[in-house]
């Protein structure tokens, strides 16, 4: 589903493709979680669903994001 992004990804991971924990918000957009680190299980339940970000993919506010949400996982 492609959704707005309400955040900046500045610094992203130039050799992988990266899933970010996120969530829609009453404006229309998706949200990031402040702590992207794998052994954040908080944010997976704080989320709805993920951001794919292509290998290099800078985010800036306003861009469109491919979104997966839990349910597309069958959760």
């Amino acid at each position: 589903v492609p959704m707005r992004a309400d955040f900046d990804w500045p610094k992203p991971d130039t050799k992988r493709r990266e899933f970010v924990r996120v969530r829609r918000n009453d404006a229309g957009g998706l949200d990031i979680y402040p702590n992207q680190s794998s052994g954040v299980l908080t944010s997976a339940v704080w989320g709805d669903g993920l951001a794919d970000l292509a290998a290099g993919q800078l985010v800036k506010r306003g861009d469109t994001l491919p979104f997966l949400p839990w349910s597309a996982f069958g959760l």
